[in-house]
């Protein structure tokens, strides 16, 4: 790829690089404004949760007295993203791919026309950055946060370089579980360096009732019902979830396990379904706009991931006062808390999963009241409000010392060194 430098330079030479900030943050020949301005900021061609947690950041921001803007590439799941951003009230700008050398200069353009205050990324588990952030500072942006939602799994020293490359010159790393902190600390990032700022999400906009939810899914009204939700990818562990279902039904005649989601592993699912003689159970139902809506039709919600940063499927179901069944990896044995609202099972272990999705279909008033502490745990401490809040702690904190004028939407506490 080009590097970022020599891009910048070529954005010099159209005119459009920024000036150098004043103490206050300002640019000169730009507007002065009191209110924060941020940009959120994501390589990433699928966003996916991620996309919907940097929603959820824009919409609490703006409703906070935030400017945001919201910038994403070209591809067409990340277009859907800035056109829902609109929505919450930020200005969405379609970047270049990555890899057009127009890419860099596209951010040093726009963020010389409309500064902000603070860039924030978004990205799995950082090595996809390209170049991101260096462009954002060679703009001239007084404070530069990334945010990880994934942990550190690769492996190979090879690896390592790029990464520690990615983050230089960030003012700040958020991790989202402390779980998922700890692998980034096990490979030599410097702890004052990160905040852990857990994952939250919104209130449902939209809840339908049982009965009309099952209807939406093809489902019958006394039928006990497991649902999931998230990508047919290998983490999310669907493969052993298919691989609990012989024995389940045997407990249960009648059940269905639905899967709301699309992915590359859609055949893949269906032909061990058919092997297990499974078939009937498993309804790969596919993507369902709104799918927070129709999670009253389950009992039970299960999360059998192989690794997670922090689910917000999790979360979510937890805001419908669903019990959750998920594997002890990082980040879910930090949401769904064992014997309270929930059962955590070790990962890629088919039979005791079985065995606690059994022990909930066969617990009405388990299932309840688990349900009402996840819920209850939900609002104390996953809110996307909460977040949000947490999250503008840091740019206060990032802020501060490079000596910008902190204006008091951003002036709040939270967020854990």
């Amino acid at each position: 790829m080009t590097d970022v430098v020599e891009q910048t330079r070529a954005a010099t030479v159209l005119g459009v690089r920024r000036g150098l900030h004043d103490t206050s943050g300002a640019v000169a020949g730009a507007p002065r404004t009191d209110r924060t301005r941020v940009c959120l900021y994501t390589p990433s061609a699928d966003p996916s949760g991620m996309g919907q947690h940097m929603l959820d950041l824009a919409r609490e921001h703006a409703e906070a007295g935030v400017e945001v803007t919201f910038m994403c590439g070209p591809h067409e799941p990340a277009r859907r993203l800035l056109e829902r951003a609109r929505l919450v009230g930020a200005h969405a700008v379609p970047l270049p791919h990555p890899r057009d050398p127009a890419f860099a200069p596209a951010i040093v353009e726009h963020l010389g026309a409309a500064p902000v205050d603070v860039f924030h990324a978004h990205v799995g588990f950082g090595r996809e950055d390209f170049d991101g952030c260096r462009a954002a500072r060679a703009a001239g942006v007084p404070a530069v946060v990334q945010t990880l939602h994934l942990p550190w799994l690769l492996h190979g020293r090879s690896k390592l370089r790029p990464f520690h490359r990615s983050i230089r010159g960030l003012d700040r790393l958020i991790t989202v579980s402390d779980g998922q902190r700890a692998t980034y600390e096990r490979i030599g990032v410097d702890p004052a360096l990160m905040t852990t700022v857990p994952n939250g999400v919104s209130h449902r906009s939209r809840v339908l009732d049982r009965d009309a939810a099952r209807a939406r899914l093809g489902l019958r009204r006394g039928q006990p019902v497991v649902m999931t939700v998230g990508r047919l990818a290998v983490m999310k562990g669907h493969r052993y979830l298919v691989e609990a279902l012989p024995e389940l039904v045997q407990q249960h005649p009648g059940l269905a396990v639905v899967v709301i989601g699309d992915g590359h592993l859609r055949d893949a699912l269906e032909n061990q379904a058919a092997e297990l003689g499974v078939s009937d159970t498993l309804r790969l139902v596919g993507h369902v706009p709104d799918a927070r809506a129709v999670l009253g039709a389950a009992d039970v919600f299960v999360l059998p991931s192989r690794t997670e940063g922090m689910p917000l499927a999790a979360l979510e179901a937890m805001e419908a006062r669903l019990p959750v069944v998920g594997t002890r990896v990082i980040g879910t044995e930090e949401v769904v808390r064992d014997g309270e609202t929930g059962l955590l099972v070790p990962p890629r272990r088919p039979e005791p999963l079985a065995t606690a999705l059994g022990t909930l279909l066969a617990d009405p008033s388990l299932r309840t009241r688990m349900g009402a502490a996840g819920r209850q745990r939900y609002l104390e401490h996953h809110t996307a409000e909460v977040m949000a809040t947490r999250t503008r702690a840091v740019y206060a904190d990032v802020l501060a010392p490079a000596g910008a004028t902190v204006p008091a939407s951003v002036r709040a506490t939270g967020a854990r060194r």
